[in-house]
């Protein structure tokens, strides 16, 4: 049983919700058993982004995070709704700037490509600020 006075991590490999715990330096460090994971956190922007990810943890499952991600970084092709996880090898980049602009489809004869800030006509930052638009075809 989970208590919201302790804080908790989840492990990066099996999930299973880990005690934070704190070395004699202040550090804070997890260490999964089963799956033999230890994870040390040393420098001073890794501990305070660490922080923030274990009060997220407190506030929001494992599950709904992985569902975020999800959400942020899978794509599919406009021309051939094929799924895919946005990655490097498939960043297509300004030539002027060296920008990425989006994500070419890892389909072998095809040309699909989702522009950055778009997931197949969704946004990936719905904010009241933006605008939502259709996909890059109908531009």
């Amino acid at each position: 049983m989970i208590n919201k006075t302790t804080e908790w991590f989840p492990c990066p490999v099996c999930l299973k919700p880990l005690d934070v715990r704190m070395t004699k330096r202040k550090k804070p460090y997890v260490i999964c058993s089963p799956c033999g994971v230890q994870m040390f956190i040393r420098e001073r922007a890794g501990i305070e982004a660490f922080g923030e990810l274990v009060e997220q943890g407190l506030k929001a499952d494992v599950l709904t995070r992985i569902d975020q991600l999800e959400q942020r970084y899978k794509l599919t092709c406009p021309d051939c709704a094929t799924p895919f996880w946005a990655n490097p090898e498939l960043a297509g980049t300004n030539w002027l700037n060296g920008k990425v602009t989006g994500y070419r489809c890892p389909e072998r004869n095809c040309q699909g490509f989702v522009p950055m800030g778009e997931r197949s006509g969704t946004p990936t930052d719905p904010s009241p600020k933006q605008e939502v638009s259709k996909s890059g075809k109908d531009r």
